[in-house]
């Protein structure tokens, strides 16, 4: 069978092996309902929960229970939003959101959904043409007066790493809260002092070799007592999120982000960014003008390349390339929207140029065998 060419690993990623081998003791052998709180059972699942916790925990340096197990990174950011926009009673005199307009479409549609249910007014925060956040228009802007901030940190479709120090900094002179979607994060970032930076942020098991269908919010102590849970339920995880936890999906959660705390993960990163460099080198030699999306790659996600071939539609371009080379014209939540990357728009791309665009995204897994052939797979295809 011909090899399928994977570079869209920001859309998805498969599920590390030591995760698969760590899951399978839970399904059936070691199986239990980490609620059931009157037998040895239940114990032994909590305990293993626990374990789960503090892996994560330690990844992002915070307390074990300062994580919050949910479905997946688009469960966490509804959560969030919700919980954060209902903190307005609390907060007399705070009426306004501040928002990065390149979030994830679940972000900004969770903030759509549930700022005018509070009365609060949405402000959508300027960007640089890199999809940078303004730094100077932010501090212009905040105010006593905002009730709490989101910003992404590490783009999913332009791979942006945004400054949080300095965010974090400029919101906590105004007591602004701040939430930070870090789905894409983990594996390009050092994450070690998110707790100390943002007050809620957002995970996902499938975004870094994790299993699909898990995902982690963390809320700090400080928060969760104030916080009212999106999931009414049977008073799990304190009360923050209802619903039995799925016991083999929190463990393979737990030993991704393991994964990702080992010293062979430093080795990972340089690696994908090796090979994504090698990638833009090898796409500049195409007989079509190639121009890069967003920020220089010295400051964007490792694996990340956003391209625009300049001539081409890039849907037709891709589906040209089926089922040879998996790619992506944006975010994979937005397959099938007619509309152009509302990351590109925001960024103030024309709409030709969003149109000719195709998001690359590689990891320490891919090799330059693969990277040559699907380069000269493109070539045949222009």
């Amino acid at each position: 069978m011909k090899k399928i060419l994977y570079l869209d690993h920001q859309g998805t990623t498969p599920t590390e092996s030591r995760v698969i081998s760590a899951m399978s003791l839970y399904w059936n052998e070691n199986f239990g309902n980490p609620h059931a709180s009157q037998h040895f059972k239940g114990w032994q699942a909590q305990a293993v929960i626990n374990d789960a916790s503090h892996k994560i925990g330690g990844f992002i340096g915070a307390e074990y229970d300062e994580v919050i197990f949910t479905s997946g990174a688009t469960e966490s950011n509804n959560i969030a939003i919700f919980s954060l926009c209902s903190l307005k009673e609390r907060f007399f005199g705070r009426s306004r959101i501040l928002v990065s307009p390149i979030e994830h479409k679940c972000v900004l549609n969770s903030v759509a959904f549930w700022a005018p249910k509070f009365g609060l007014e949405i402000e959508y925060l300027k960007l640089s043409q890199e999809g940078l956040i303004d730094l100077d228009y932010l501090s212009s802007t905040i105010s006593d007066d905002v009730l709490f901030c989101t910003v992404g940190a590490v783009n999913n479709e332009i791979g942006a790493i945004q400054n949080l120090d300095e965010i974090s900094r400029i919101l906590r002179s105004e007591g602004v809260l701040f939430h930070s979607d870090l789905a894409q994060a983990p594996k390009t970032i050092d994450c070690t002092k998110s707790s100390e930076l943002v007050d809620v942020a957002s995970f996902s098991g499938h975004k870094i070799g994790g299993p699909p269908g898990i995902g982690c919010l963390f809320i700090s102590a400080s928060l969760q007592q104030t916080f009212t849970p999106l999931i009414q339920g049977g008073g799990q995880q304190a009360g923050m999120r209802g619903g039995t936890l799925p016991l083999p999906l929190c463990v393979g959660l737990g030993e991704a982000f393991s994964i990702l705390a080992e010293p062979d993960a430093l080795a990972n990163k340089q690696k994908t960014k090796t090979l994504r460099d090698y990638l833009n080198k090898q796409l500049q030699k195409l007989s079509c003008p190639i121009v890069l999306n967003g920020p220089p790659l010295e400051n964007r996600h490792v694996g990340n390349l956003n391209v625009f071939f300049e001539g081409y539609n890039a849907n037709d371009l891709l589906l040209s390339l089926q089922p040879d080379l998996c790619a992506s014209t944006g975010s994979a939540c937005g397959s099938g929207n007619i509309e152009p990357s509302h990351v590109l728009s925001a960024i103030g791309l024309e709409r030709s140029r969003a149109d000719g665009s195709l998001r690359f995204s590689l990891s320490h897994i891919n090799s330059y065998e693969e990277i040559n052939l699907a380069v000269e797979l493109i070539s045949s295809k222009l």
